[in-house]
C-alpha cells in the first residue's frame, strides 16, 4: 500500500511537473511572439512616417524646380519661335520637367496622392506635347541636310505647336503654385514631428488646412519668388 501511494504521488508529481513546464515554456513564446509582433508594428509605422516625410521634401524640391522649368522655357520657346521666323531650325531641344519616381507610393496622405496623380496627368502631358515638337523640328532638320526644301505649312506648323504650348506654361505655373502651397504646409505640419510618437499612431497624414492657411501661405510663396525675381543673378552663386 505504501509501495502504491508514494508510486502514484510520484507520477502526479512529475505530470505536474511537467505540465507546468509546458505551459510556462508555451506562455513564454507566446510572450515573445507577441512583444516580437507589437516590434515590428512600430517599427512598420515609424518608418512609413519617415518616407512620407522624406517624400513631401523631395516633392516640394521638384514643385520648386518645376516653377524654375516653367521659366526657362518659356525663354527657349522664344528663341526657337524667333528663329522659325527667320525660316531656320535652332537645334536646340525643348526637355522634359522630371517627377521623381516612387512619390506616389511614399506619400502617406490621400489627398496629396490625388492630387499629385492629377499633376502628374498634366505634367506627363505636356511632355508629350513638347516631344512632339522636337519631333517636328527634327525632321525639318533632316530635311535641310539632306538638301531638301521645306515648304512654309511646316514652319507654320510648329509655330503654332509653340504658340499654345507657351500659352499653356502659366497655366501649368499657376497649378504648381496651388500644389506647392498644399505640399509646403503638409511638409511644416510633420517636420518637427517626433518619428516614433506621431508615426506609431497614425497611419494616414491628411491634415484639415483652412482657406485662410492656404491665403497665407501662397502670399508668403509669392513673396519668395519676387524677392527672388528681384535678386542679381551674379549674386544668387
Amino acid at each position: 500500500m505504501d509501495f502504491y501511494y508514494h508510486h502514484h504521488f510520484l507520477n502526479h508529481s512529475i505530470s505536474s511537473s511537467g505540465f507546468s513546464s509546458f505551459w510556462g515554456a508555451f506562455a513564454g513564446a507566446f510572450f515573445a511572439f507577441i512583444f516580437g509582433l507589437i516590434t515590428y508594428i512600430i517599427t512598420k509605422r515609424r518608418e512609413r512616417f519617415v518616407q512620407h516625410k522624406n517624400a513631401l521634401v523631395l516633392l516640394e524640391r521638384a514643385l520648386n524646380k518645376h516653377l524654375n522649368d516653367f521659366g526657362a522655357l518659356e525663354v527657349l520657346i522664344k528663341g526657337m519661335q524667333n528663329i522659325l521666323g527667320q525660316g531656320k531650325v535652332d537645334i536646340t531641344r525643348l526637355f522634359h520637367v522630371e517627377i521623381p519616381e516612387k512619390l506616389d507610393i511614399d506619400l502617406a496622405s490621400i489627398d496629396l496622392i490625388n492630387k499629385f496623380f492629377m499633376y502628374q496627368i498634366s505634367i506627363d502631358r505636356l511632355n508629350f506635347n513638347m516631344d512632339s515638337i522636337n519631333r517636328a523640328l527634327t525632321r525639318i532638320e533632316d530635311l535641310f541636310i539632306n538638301g531638301h526644301g521645306v515648304v512654309p505649312e511646316n514652319f507654320a506648323l510648329v509655330q503654332r505647336l509653340l504658340t499654345g504650348l507657351i500659352g499653356d506654361l502659366p497655366k501649368m505655373d499657376e497649378r504648381t503654385k496651388r500644389f506647392l502651397v498644399l505640399v509646403r504646409i503638409h511638409n511644416k505640419r510633420v517636420k518637427n514631428k517626433n518619428s516614433f510618437v506621431y508615426g506609431v499612431f497614425n497611419s494616414l497624414w491628411d491634415h484639415e488646412i483652412s482657406k485662410e492657411e492656404i491665403k497665407t501661405e501662397r502670399e508668403r510663396l509669392d513673396k519668395e519668388i519676387q524677392d527672388i525675381l528681384k535678386q542679381d543673378p551674379s549674386d544668387m552663386f
